[in-house]
């Protein structure tokens, strides 16, 4: 997503206008999901997709009428007809695509769009959240206002407003709220805006979310296999280590950061957000105390902290007893990961991201296959009593 918005940059520096079409809704089986986008040059070049096909070609010409008027228009593309027996594909559903100009025309009292597209590049750089949100369709005395954006970050501040005639009280507060909503959820949505007779919009709710990090405290031997096993699935690695021949990038070459120096001073620096994962693999007892002193406060979305049934309760019970309170504690997963049985460097590092990812997206660890064998299998012992 960054890579798009820095070709939108790119080509408003040049004084040049381009297209951004945005799957806005989806109904039945289509090929991508909502939010997905497809950047279209004045030359046609595109850069990314919104599913290919006869679809994606009238969304393409329709993104280079919308670079000659400067005007969005929504774009329905139906998939339902393109099903054919002797057909391969699987999709049979309508998609909505708004396909929004971006240029530098200043609309009075805004900022421009360059403003946003860098605002934008600018959180995912410093790995923050933003939300785009856009009218995508209004009514009455508001049709004028398709277009319009306005950006929230984390921190609730906005950038941009919508200039609606008569816009309903608190309307930026509910617009804001829905960003915090969307950044928790990883998700866009339409917000539907009443307004007074034959007014109304649509605005859409766009979540730019920088990848999780995954902050590895020690550099021993787990977590070099726990970095390379959490840069496939598209985590930021941070690890740190007093040694800076175990926190080496001949041992971590794809860790974002190799931060050597004291555990606990180091984590109690680092910046960590609602989307960083902290593992705390060190070699020693006292590490692990002062890491996790370091951090059980702080809005980590997972802390783990490796080590036996023994070592963990020897951390708790010292941090506990200097005040740390226990259900603060009981949000450390310790020992670390999901029972999956390894014992190798490579399998215990399996076992924590597994547990990372099950939590992360509200997984229950339970085989898949589970609930379902009876069923099958009650099933098959029908189809013998039938023969």
């Amino acid at each position: 997503m960054k890579e798009l918005f820095l070709e939108i940059i790119h080509e408003l520096e040049s004084g040049e206008t381009v297209a951004m079409a945005t799957i806005v809704k989806r109904k039945g089986s289509v090929p991508r999901e909502v939010g997905a986008k497809m950047l279209v040059h004045r030359g046609g070049v595109i850069s990314g997709t919104v599913g290919g096909g006869c679809g994606e070609a009238e969304v393409w010409r329709s993104a280079l009428n919308v670079i000659d008027t400067k005007r969005p228009t929504i774009v329905q593309v139906d998939l339902t007809e393109e099903i054919a027996m002797e057909s391969q594909g699987v999709c049979g559903g309508i998609f909505d695509v708004f396909v929004q100009p971006w240029h530098n025309n200043l609309l009075p009292g805004q900022p421009t769009m360059q403003d946003f597209a860098s605002a934008i590049n600018d959180a995912l750089e410093g790995e923050q959240a933003v939300v785009l949100a856009t009218i995508i369709a209004a009514g009455g005395a508001w049709r004028a206002c398709i277009g319009q954006q306005m950006l929230v970050y984390e921190n609730s501040e906005t950038l941009g407003t919508f200039m609606l005639p008569d816009a309903p009280a608190g309307l930026t507060q509910r617009l804001i709220d829905a960003a915090h909503n969307a950044i928790s959820t990883g998700k866009p949505h339409t917000e539907n805006i009443p307004g007074s007779t034959n007014a109304g919009a649509e605005i859409f709710i766009e979540p730019f979310v920088p990848n999780p990090v995954l902050l590895i405290a020690g550099a021993g031997h787990i977590a070099a296999p726990l970095a390379s096993l959490a840069h496939l699935m598209n985590f930021l690695v941070s690890v740190t280590d007093d040694r800076a021949s175990f926190a080496s990038r001949e041992r971590f070459p794809t860790a974002k950061q190799l931060l050597v120096g004291d555990i606990e001073s180091t984590l109690r620096n680092y910046p960590i957000t609602p989307r960083t994962h902290i593992v705390l693999v060190t070699r020693a007892h006292a590490h692990d105390v002062q890491g996790l002193r370091a951090i059980i406060d702080s809005p980590a979305a997972y802390i783990g902290m490796i080590g036996s049934q023994r070592r963990v309760w020897a951390v708790f019970k010292l941090l506990h007893e200097e005040g740390v309170p226990a259900e603060k504690l009981a949000r450390v997963r310790a020992p670390i990961g999901l029972d999956l049985g390894g014992s190798t460097p490579e399998e215990i590092a399996l076992c924590i991201m597994a547990e990372i990812i099950m939590l992360r997206h509200g997984g229950t660890g339970v085989a898949m296959s589970e609930p379902l064998r009876g069923r099958y299998m009650e099933r098959l012992r029908r189809l013998d009593e039938d023969l």
